[in-house]
């Protein structure tokens, strides 16, 4: 709770602690809170949120990175606001140091007229900042970020009351017994954040990369506590991914309340939610799943009439049958064909 505004850990508070802890600056030595980010109905939520409870109003910047040629030195290059030179720094790729961006803070203005001076040639940089996104023309390429600085110390200490040190943020232990919204408050922020969204065909993934394995697997064992599968796998040397495939698990999210605020991601998560072709299971829950179906039908049925019960294919239904009787986990009737599968001798009519 922060004292001075009576705050209470609700769905909202959640939501912010989450999205300031996984995709904020923040360093109490400094005094220093920013959250920065390119999808401005984000940002705008952040605001609203802030302002239904009263809290502190951020000011607001512009971040612009402008990518240059390879190897470019900053004194090549110059950047001007009406004639008046801008300061800048220069930005090297963590995975290809020769590729660079100059990178400028501008305060907030709903346009901007910028001209970039490299070798006597002039490149114009016009942006707009509309209400629901920021739009810009030039022939270079440019990254644009909305950022929200919170000037006050009220949330940065409470960041540090909750989290910690930013380098070692965790799960929170009190979510573990939490109800489900404030898991999905925070679930939601973490997507919002770090995660991303594919589908395409038969294909469906939801996954949040970063370095902070211990942090993933928290989550991946909050998520199985609410029935959510996941797994965590390794993305490259320093990077960890938790991945969640599979319809049960995507509806399941959706009715425990999860909820997207970005713009792009949540577009897709809309999308891929009423795109499935097919009764998508969990990866790894055959048995389960399988079993308790034979259990709702109870009666003996072959595999085509299962396949149509679950609206699969038939060979699909018909491998995780046989696998299913091999394991003794089922019975077949093999004395009529087609064969029958059931449960139990006792259970079945």
């Amino acid at each position: 709770m922060i004292a001075k505004y009576n705050l209470t850990l609700d769905e909202d508070m959640i939501y912010l602690i989450e999205t300031l802890k996984v995709e904020g600056y923040w360093s109490l030595k400094n005094y220093t809170l920013t959250l920065q980010n390119k999808d401005v109905p984000f940002l705008n939520h952040i605001e609203d949120l802030l302002k239904r409870k009263g809290l502190i109003v951020p000011s607001k910047r512009i971040l612009l990175k402008i990518k240059l040629n390879d190897e470019t030195n900053k004194e090549d290059v110059r950047i001007l606001n009406e004639n008046q030179e801008l300061n800048f720094h220069i930005e090297k790729s963590p995975f290809d140091n020769k590729k660079v961006k100059a990178v400028i803070s501008l305060p907030y203005k709903k346009a901007y007229q910028l001209k970039l001076v490299y070798k006597n040639k002039y490149n114009s940089i016009e942006i707009q900042c509309l209400d629901g996104q920021i739009n810009y023309e030039s022939k270079l390429k440019c990254f644009i970020y909305k950022e929200l600085r919170f000037p006050k110390i009220e949330l940065l200490k409470l960041l540090y009351e909750h989290c910690g040190d930013k380098k070692y943020f965790h799960v929170e232990k009190f979510l573990f017994n939490a109800n489900k919204s404030l898991v999905m408050s925070a679930f939601s922020a973490l997507v919002d954040c770090e995660g991303s969204i594919n589908y395409y065909g038969l294909y469906r993934k939801m996954r949040i990369r970063m370095r902070n394995k211990n942090y993933l697997n928290q989550w991946k064992n909050l998520l199985l506590r609410h029935d959510i599968k996941s797994r965590l796998q390794k993305n490259n040397e320093k990077e960890f991914e938790l991945c969640i495939e599979g319809w049960q698990d995507f509806n399941k999210l959706s009715e425990l309340g999860f909820r997207l605020y970005h713009s792009r991601k949540s577009e897709k998560w809309k999308e891929m939610l009423s795109g499935f072709k097919r009764n998508q299971i969990s990866r790894g829950s055959y048995k389960e799943f399988y079993i308790n179906k034979l259990k709702e039908i109870n009666k003996k049925v072959t595999s085509e009439e299962l396949s149509k019960y679950l609206k699969k294919s038939k060979r699909v239904t018909n491998h995780y049958l046989l696998k299913l009787e091999k394991e003794k986990l089922i019975f077949c009737d093999r004395n009529i064909w087609p064969y029958r599968y059931f449960i139990s001798t006792s259970s079945v009519r």
